[in-house]
């Protein structure tokens, strides 16, 4: 073939005939099919709920099994220990990620978990007059042991002897917090006082993860911060520095669960500069969009029966000080011996990048912590005719060991790959998806920089992306032949007409 002669308003070009393949991958999210949430390591009724919520609300079951984790891990926390070994143990801890675009039924899944939370949350307030008063009675009883110490320097003084210590009931001065589950301010302040309150911890319920996590580290207590978030999947101690009190707050544990969504186009935002492992402490459901379902044909969810269940968990649950512990088996135990030693040569293999090395680094404590979650949902099913449940059986460990390797895994690899795709080609995909929407033929250098890139870049960045996009074949520069008028004629670009097919 030839090329071709054609003419427009600035003069002659040249189009060859043929255009290179479409990297379509920018247009879509080009990411391999990954399994769905395998319900049959549930429990049947817990099961059944969940299949019937996500076809209710027309949404994954996906969505719907993250958001009924992150309850469980709400009204666990530090109240529920996983005893691996004696040296080993793990509270019930959870962050817990959906990944999917805005219409895709994130909010609708984690809604229908919320309704429950907030009704646990309304019984357990009922004793919370009692709580009040008793804390009264700890702020008066810190007012009169103040007094009398002050009574005492001053006698000590007048009769030239030191001072005598501070008793230390004289320097309670903790506000009263509520019966709390479930918190949205994410101020560390404001969280540690909560978690004061309510020390077998809280969970931090956002409909958008993204903004949260990308701004830990852009204000000067985000060092800080991020930290402090490390202990909080660990439960472990923290130490605030707090502003509005002189004194700082020392918590032995700070169990903090987190459950939100992100957006996939924002997933390089919310993992850049996470090499400390924050990305590496969730778990991440990205589901396909699932068919739609007549609403003639939606089935009624058994939420009365899944409210008692969740209900007896959070009863099960104790105090931090001395929690239900649930202790591994030794056939268990051997079981998940065998899981840590064959993850151990995984996690070392070369190929994978940062974040993927640092998500399987958190899987020997990710996989005990389900383990525990999972013998907690089966025992829920026979209570409370049953006692609570003491320890974690093989079966336990071999259902936790499949949903961590064959559903997680696969789920956070996929994110983790779009992530690092999305950072490299984020102007590129930009203007790719403004050319199938703008519909035109032929544009121009500088109208991609106004208008699809809003010049958040400059003309040499602009070109780069432009030759992402002519290797990717989206464009190809038109070749201007000199028709003597003056001036210095604008960069043209041809589409590729499969942009639109597209």
């Amino acid at each position: 073939m030839t090329d071709t002669i054609a003419f427009d308003d600035g003069g002659f070009s040249l189009r060859a005939p043929r255009w290179p393949e479409l990297d379509a991958g920018l247009l879509e999210d080009a990411r391999s099919a990954v399994p769905p949430f395998p319900l049959k390591l549930l429990p049947p009724l817990w099961s059944a709920w969940i299949a019937d919520t996500a076809q209710s609300a027309g949404t994954s079951a996906d969505y719907v099994a993250q958001g009924l984790f992150a309850a469980i891990a709400a009204v666990c926390g530090a109240g529920v220990r996983v005893r691996v070994t004696s040296a080993w143990t793990e509270s019930l801890v959870l962050w817990l990620a959906l990944v999917g675009s805005p219409s895709s039924g994130k909010s609708p899944a984690l809604a229908s978990v919320r309704a429950q939370l907030g009704q646990i949350e309304d019984l357990q307030r009922q004793d919370d007059g009692e709580r009040r008063r008793s804390h009264a009675g700890k702020l008066e009883q810190a007012r009169l042991a103040m007094e009398r110490w002050q009574a005492d320097c001053k006698r000590a003084d007048k009769d030239g002897y030191p001072p005598p210590q501070q008793p230390e009931e004289a320097g309670f001065d903790q506000p009263f917090m509520p019966s709390q589950i479930v918190v949205a301010d994410a101020t560390m302040e404001a969280l540690a006082d909560v978690v004061a309150g309510n020390p077998r911890g809280v969970i931090l319920w956002r409909d958008e993860l993204t903004a949260w996590l990308a701004n830990l580290g852009r204000y000067a207590s985000g060092g800080s911060d991020r930290a402090h978030w490390l202990e909080a999947w660990a439960a472990a101690g923290i130490t605030v520095n707090r502003r509005s009190r002189p004194e700082p707050l020392h918590l032995p544990k700070f169990p903090v669960s987190i459950v939100g969504s992100i957006q996939p186009d924002r997933l390089a935002e919310v993992f850049q500069g996470s090499d400390d492992g924050m990305a590496a402490r969730f778990l991440y459901a990205w589901p396909e969009l699932p068919k739609y379902t007549s609403l003639m044909d939606r089935r009624v969810a058994r939420d009365d029966e899944a409210l008692a269940m969740l209900q007896a968990i959070a009863m099960a649950a104790a105090n931090p000080e001395q929690p239900l512990t649930l202790s591994f088996e030794h056939d268990a135990l051997e079981h998940f011996d065998g899981f840590l030693e064959r993850l151990h040569e995984q996690a070392g293999r070369a190929g994978a990048n940062a974040l993927e090395e640092g998500w399987l680094g958190k899987g020997r404590g990710t996989v005990a912590r389900l383990a525990g979650l999972l013998t907690l949902l089966q025992w829920s099913e026979q209570a409370p005719a049953a006692p609570a449940p003491r320890s974690v059986t093989r079966e336990a460990v071999t259902a936790a060991i499949t949903l961590w390797s064959g559903y997680f895994r696969p789920h956070a690899m996929i994110v983790f790959g779009q992530a690092g795709r999305i950072d490299k080609d984020k102007h590129a995909r930009r203007v790719a998806l403004w050319l199938r929407g703008a519909g035109q033929r032929q544009v121009t250098r500088e109208q991609l920089r106004r208008e699809a890139l809003a010049q958040t870049i400059d003309a040499a960045q602009t070109d780069r992306v432009i030759l992402r996009l002519e290797e990717a074949g989206f464009l190809r520069p038109v070749e201007r032949l000199s028709t003597g008028r003056a001036g210095r004629p604008s960069k043209r670009y041809d589409v590729n007409p499969a942009v639109f097919a597209e």
